[in-house]
């Protein structure tokens, strides 16, 4: 039998081989992993939360003043309803005349609430005071229409 080479910088003296002093590429790899799936979930969602609830205000901003506006220009009573995180513009006695969903699975928001339950507007344009609360996350916006039709917005945080 021949006598192998021996690696003089891996054996000891007594010949058992000594365990190595460092990461392989393998461990660096699986531990950068672990680094970014711990950041991953820690990071937060609130830009995408503040934007969606941003989208979700300027539409129920939009909706409230068409809402006004159809009222203006057909001189007759439009009613804005919100129902499971639908906001629903109707006149009285011939139906809907527009739907949008803001909240709820495939909406914006987390979940919309109108105080009272039915905001009117005139022929004239004048309108019934009420706010419509929008929900995402920690945050909230407050969408205040006036007696006079005007819409206004205002943000808080829960």
């Amino acid at each position: 039998m021949g006598v192998g080479i021996v690696d003089a910088s891996s054996r000891g003296i007594e010949g058992r081989r000594r365990p190595s002093r460092g990461f392989g590429s393998i461990e660096l790899l699986i531990a950068i992993a672990l680094i970014g799936l711990l950041l991953a979930t820690t990071v937060s969602w609130e830009p995408i939360d503040r934007w969606s609830l941003a989208r979700a205000t300027r539409l129920a901003e939009t909706e409230l003043r068409r809402a006004r506006s159809v009222a203006l220009s057909e001189h007759r009573r439009i009613d804005v309803r919100a129902d499971d995180g639908w906001l629903e513009l109707s006149a009285p006695g011939s139906g809907p005349i527009g739907r949008i969903q803001l909240a709820g699975p495939g909406g914006l928001a987390d979940s919309i609430r109108l105080r009272p339950r039915v905001l009117r507007f005139n022929g004239r344009g004048q309108g019934s005071a009420g706010s419509l609360f929008i929900y995402r996350g920690s945050r909230g916006m407050r969408v205040i229409s006036n007696f006079l039709g005007r819409v206004r917005t205002i943000r808080f945080r829960l």
